[in-house]
């Protein structure tokens, strides 16, 4: 890998995990809570999780130099369209950050997945392979959508108000499940077809390492 995407994936890993841990602390701040409890709270949520998975991804990228599949880098890039549109269209009207908890706000839903976008596209979509199966990049929202209604129906909390079948209906909740489901399965496939039609990059005099 080139040694530039490296330091550009240990820059973007360490502002996401700069921006998780800044959320730890602030709800712990606020609630009053000790750590294990604020982790666990913060774990219902996909935006969490998939910047968590994203921050380590990259924090590895710029460790190892190993780069990642077409198909997991693929997963996380749709993942955090995902995060970003669901958000932007459904809840930010709902919030009115202020301060850090403004800042922690725009990195998760705005700058990560921004920047993570920005990779895949200068990056994993430029070096073959680029033969992922885009049916296979639904597995970690559906994996979320699983453990979130099983949580739910243990604890009674469910982190999204349009998912919360006590709120609404468990026939509203299957109504945007199956939205959701048909447009991350439209993205990801609009995805792969741009991803595929990106010019490979030309080989260079000295061959990277992967």
């Amino acid at each position: 890998m080139d040694p530039r995407f490296r330091v550009v994936a240990g820059v973007i890993g360490l502002a996401g995990a700069a921006a998780l841990g800044t959320q730890v602390w602030l709800n712990i701040a606020r609630d009053g809570t000790g750590v294990l409890t604020t982790v666990w709270a913060l774990a219902g949520f996909f935006t969490i999780l998939t910047n968590t998975l994203v921050a380590a991804t990259f924090l590895r990228i710029a460790l190892t130099g190993q780069r990642p599949g077409y198909g997991w880098m693929s997963t996380l890039t749709v993942s955090m369209i995902m995060v970003a549109g669901v958000y932007h269209v459904m809840l930010a009207h709902l919030y009115h950050f202020v301060g850090l908890n403004w800042w922690t706000d725009q990195m998760f839903h705005t700058v990560m997945p921004a920047l993570t976008v920005w990779f895949w596209l200068m990056e994993t979509t430029r070096r073959a392979p680029r033969d992922g199966r885009p049916s296979l990049w639904l597995a970690w929202p559906a994996a979320y959508a699983v453990y979130m209604l099983a949580r739910g129906a243990v604890t009674g909390w469910y982190p999204y108000p349009f998912m919360d079948p006590v709120a609404t209906s468990w026939g509203s909740v299957a109504q945007v499940l199956a939205m959701f489901i048909a447009g991350t399965a439209a993205l990801a496939f609009a995805a792969h077809a741009l991803g595929r039609a990106m010019p490979l990059r030309q080989p260079s005099g000295r061959r990277d390492r992967d």
